[in-house]
């Protein structure tokens, strides 16, 4: 059944228990953020002060209460034995991405979710308790909030994985995954530009590259019939089709002509960005392809070629 691809799509939050308290906490400011019920730098400020003081409440317990501490028997400290900032930032951000499958491009939504990471991103670097080093109690290793990123790349590539992989309903046009690859596509593409998380490597770009040498192509990575391809193009194109998103490709591919081999997650290159405006191209001539996929490619290879003549190159 096709659904309406201009609506928001059903936040779903099945990785949190209604009778935890922190899952709860967690599930509160999704839900702010979806509704708009919270400005989203309330919501970063929420976020921040949880972490920093759940984890500095749970050091004093410790630190009061040696009993508390826990070892097994080959030594290893659990993390309930531990003040874990981190384990508190992983809790909110393992259905974070779910976030992102809900809103159309640039829906209000979707830029709340945007403006909730920048208000993170433009807190001063601090720091909270994260674990004891050797089980030693006045040993504490801290963690600063909100530079590193590294650990937020996976659950968004967890996230992407959880809608579209092979033979998903991601290849049915007009379906309710089709839509919300659509989404976090769009989503993967503005947070990667704000600097938060680099999720590149997470491109539906990437699925449309030919799978082979030649190209252009429709036996792409992740489907071979042309009639399936159209939930990948409109992925795709999200990096693309929008002013920023398409500069900030380009620049990114202007840095060097192929991608490291040797690094299955690099992305971008002026190798991939010629084959990815030939396989758009290709695309928007097929009849085979769905109608709405035809067009978006259409729309893709037109801002792929504005921005050269822009740059002054082709």
């Amino acid at each position: 059944m096709a659904v309406d691809q201009d609506e928001p799509r059903l936040l779903i939050l099945d990785l949190y228990e209604d009778n935890d308290t922190d899952d709860r906490f967690c599930k509160s400011l999704m839900r702010h953020l979806v509704e708009g019920s919270r400005a989203p730098s309330q919501v970063a400020n929420d976020l921040d002060a949880w972490v920093v003081n759940e984890s500095s409440r749970r050091l004093q317990e410790l630190s009061t209460r040696p009993d508390l501490f826990e070892k097994d028997d080959d030594g290893y400290v659990p993390r309930r034995s531990m003040p874990n900032a981190s384990g508190y930032v992983e809790l909110f951000f393992q259905s974070f991405p779910n976030l992102c499958s809900v809103f159309p491009p640039y829906h209000a939504g979707q830029t709340r979710i945007i403006q909730f990471v920048e208000a993170l991103m433009a807190m001063p670097e601090h720091q909270a308790p994260d674990y004891l080093v050797g089980g030693n109690l006045s040993d504490v290793h801290m963690i600063s909030l909100w530079s590193d990123s590294g650990y937020r790349t996976e659950q968004f590539r967890i996230g992407a994985d959880a809608i579209r992989y092979p033979g998903s309903d991601v290849e049915t046009p007009g379906s309710e995954l089709e839509a919300r690859w659509r989404n976090y596509q769009s989503a993967m593409a503005r947070i990667t530009m704000t600097g938060f998380s680099d999720c590149g490597f997470i491109s539906a770009l990437r699925d449309i590259l030919p799978d082979g040498k030649k190209y252009p192509s429709l036996r792409v990575r992740m489907t071979s019939k042309p009639e399936k391809i159209g939930g990948h193009i409109l992925g795709a194109a999200q990096w693309v089709i929008w002013p920023d998103e398409v500069r900030y490709v380009y620049q990114q591919c202007k840095k060097k002509e192929k991608v490291d081999k040797n690094n299955p997650r690099d992305t971008w290159s002026m190798e991939h960005w010629r084959i990815w405006k030939a396989q758009f191209q290709h695309v928007a001539e097929n009849e085979r392809v769905d109608p709405r996929a035809r067009e978006i490619a259409g729309t893709a290879v037109e801002k792929m070629k504005a921005m050269e003549e822009q740059d002054g190159s082709r």
